[in-house]
């Protein structure tokens, strides 16, 4: 053989040496199809679960359970002591009402401070109320300034009323004097446990309580058990018969109320 002859006959066999060695490494790496299982690779992922807890905080207000009904609620400062002399709130209304009329004039003892022209306006509004004693006719309320008055409705300190309306029943009350009304201060500003710190209401009560006094109205007891009280029912003391009974046991009011057991719900008009 020549020489050209073995060069390409060593060329040729050198070649296929090399396609068969990458045929072979071919032959070794299984293709995606192939049967055998592969390890599959797998990542965690570290999850971060963040727990918001809501704290809700309660403020619990712990109503005052009264001894009794008679008892003066908590509220606000009470005018204690005045003078013992009264001044007339300026106003005047047109009669309301027909029948007998009957004037009256508002008045603040000295020392007592308040706003006298709302609470002027507030008897005002009270006793022209549709609601009030001019409602069934026979009675007409007009309001004066000057002259004389039917009737003299005065907001009085707390121990001046007591010394006018009497202490022996140790309880804060308003009464009438002949043709003077005097309404507790004490009682103006804080009420009664029976109307249950409605004192708009209960002001109305013992404006239209002690009017009807003036008017000759006595006392009353509660009448329909679960039924509105009658606007002359001691309301300051209680809605219980049987309640007014053990607070007023040995002091006569003027009527005889009986203990049967039967309450009433708070009121404050002659006519609801």
């Amino acid at each position: 053989m020549g020489l050209i002859a073995c060069l390409v006959t060593v060329l040729v066999l050198s070649s296929w040496q090399v396609v068969g060695t990458r045929s072979a490494v071919r032959d070794a790496i299984p293709s995606p199809s192939a049967t055998s299982t592969v390890p599959a690779t797998t990542t965690t992922s570290a999850i971060t679960t963040t727990t918001t807890t809501a704290i809700t905080t309660t403020t619990t207000t712990t109503k005052r359970v009264y001894a009794s009904s008679a008892e003066l609620p908590d509220g606000g400062p009470i005018p204690e002591q005045g003078a013992g002399t009264w001044h007339v709130v300026p106003g005047t209304s047109a009669p309301v009402g027909s029948g007998t009329l009957h004037t009256y004039v508002v008045e603040v003892e000295d020392g007592v401070r308040v706003d006298e022209q709302a609470f002027g306006q507030f008897v005002q509004d009270t006793l022209a109320d549709p609601r009030g004693w001019t409602a069934r006719g026979g009675v007409a309320l007009r309001r004066v300034d000057s002259g004389p008055a039917s009737m003299r409705v005065r907001l009085t300190s707390m121990r001046t009323a007591r010394a006018l309306c009497g202490y022996e029943i140790p309880v804060d009350v308003s009464c009438r004097n002949g043709g003077r009304i005097d309404l507790s201060a004490a009682r103006w500003v804080r009420g009664a446990v029976a109307f249950d710190g409605d004192l708009v209401n209960y002001r109305r009560y013992v404006i239209n309580h002690e009017v009807g006094h003036a008017l000759g109205q006595g006392h009353q007891p509660c009448a329909v058990h679960g039924g509105l009280a009658p606007v002359m029912m001691q309301q300051t003391f209680s809605t219980s018969n049987d309640e007014i009974v053990r607070i007023t046991a040995g002091v006569p009011q003027g009527a005889v109320i009986p203990a049967d057991g039967k309450v009433c719900a708070p009121n404050p008009w002659p006519f609801p």
